[in-house]
């Protein structure tokens, strides 16, 4: 994780502390004036501008009537957490060692910690910047390359995007089994950025640099449609046999299906001089065996394209397989059945933030990923088609 945090302050860590410094340090104005009321460590978590903020650093300081100046020694107006290089599903929550911000610098058991209690700057309206000047991306659909989404609230976050977000791509629909199991549907494509938290009605300012990239994922593409199922027929093979003066039997199995007699096989002779008498006719009959077919293989839609994201390219829909005929083994011939009929070709994976490609199957393609999500935001900046690739609230 390539995060750098720092602050504005710490303020007065030593020398003699003037109405003068207050005003421009807090109020962050050279003129006018600064009143002790003005001064009082505003702990009301709703309030997204505190003049003076509740944080670790400024717990000495009145937030009622006994105010005095010496309480502002090593005091803080806010937070900054600058990421850069590379980071993959880059979270803003809780820091657990590996991932989250560790605004309060105490570590995994420190209060902003995973293990840590509820006193963090996290829970407190100290205002926390979060500047991304590297690269965020996700491998996986339903994570974020950026997220504010913790179990703890957050308040008065802001994010400042200079650099590239990039969520992960969905897959194409694919089922190879066919019949009953149907088309499958493509996956939709993962958010760049997603804020949505419990943060007491706190909104957090998204603001979005000239040369900023925050591309949700493309969405997979539909499978095509299968093919028809065809259906089996019936496999047919006819022989003849024969016998002299009886019926014949089918040796090789079936049954009759029809009969004749043929020439004499065994005759006798009378009187005298003798002459020749049939005794016996040779009796013909067709053996019918009958057996099912190998049914037809039903033709298999083709695999949706794949949805570009991070670490993922974008795909097309491949043609679907070819359906067969039902058959038969060799010395049969195929009475009925029906073919099965080719599957279509799947649908191409999505861009940026785009929907994946629909077919004319039984699914559905998959939507474009967002390039910001939540409830609890607000975008401003270079807003534009180039910068954001995906659904937002503007």
């Amino acid at each position: 994780m390539s995060v750098t945090v720092t602050k504005d302050g710490p303020y007065f860590s030593s020398g003699s502390i003037s109405f003068s410094q207050l005003r421009q340090n807090f109020k962050e104005t050279t003129s006018g004036s600064v009143s002790a009321a003005e001064l009082i460590r505003d702990t009301n978590v709703n309030n997204e501008n505190p003049i003076v903020p509740d944080s670790s650093e400024n717990t000495s300081i009145s937030s009622g009537s006994n105010l005095k100046l010496s309480q502002f020694r090593n005091s803080i107006k806010r937070y900054y957490a600058t990421q850069s290089g590379t980071d993959i599903e880059f979270r803003c929550g809780r820091f657990d060692g590996t991932r989250g911000i560790d605004w309060s610098g105490g570590g995994v058991n420190g209060p902003d910690g995973s293990n840590g209690g509820t006193s963090g700057n996290i829970t407190k309206n100290v205002q926390k910047k979060v500047i991304i000047n590297g690269t965020c991306g996700s491998l996986y659909r339903l994570e974020a390359a950026v997220q504010l989404a913790p179990i703890t609230p957050v308040y008065n976050v802001s994010f400042e995007i200079y650099g590239e977000v990039y969520g992960a791509g969905g897959f194409g629909g694919y089922e190879s089994r066919g019949y009953p199991y149907g088309n499958q549907s493509g996956q939709d494509g993962g958010m760049a950025i997603n804020v949505q938290y419990d943060n007491g009605g706190n909104i957090s300012p998204v603001y979005i640099g000239p040369n900023a990239k925050v591309w949700g994922g493309g969405g997979g593409g539909e499978q095509g449609q299968n093919g028809e199922r065809g259906s089996t027929g019936t496999c047919v093979q006819d022989y003849t046999v024969q016998a002299c003066g009886q019926t014949p039997n089918c040796s090789s199995g079936g049954s009759i299906i029809s009969q004749w007699s043929g020439n004499c096989c065994e005759s006798y002779s009378v009187g005298f001089p003798p002459k020749e008498r049939c005794g016996k006719w040779l009796q013909y009959a067709t053996c019918r065996i009958t057996q099912g077919s190998n049914p037809p293989t039903q033709g298999i839609g083709g695999r949706g394209g794949n949805g570009i994201g991070y670490s993922q390219s974008r795909t097309n829909g491949e043609n679907g397989s070819t359906g067969t005929c039902p058959s038969c083994p060799g010395g049969f011939y195929l009475s009925g059945g029906s073919c099965a009929t080719n599957g279509k070709k799947g649908g191409d994976g999505g861009d940026w933030g785009q929907d994946g490609g629909e077919t004319t199957g039984n699914a559905t393609r998959g939507r474009g990923g967002a390039a910001i999500a939540g409830s609890s935001y607000r975008v401003y900046g270079y807003v534009n088609s180039t910068t954001l690739k995906g659904a937002y609230n503007a």
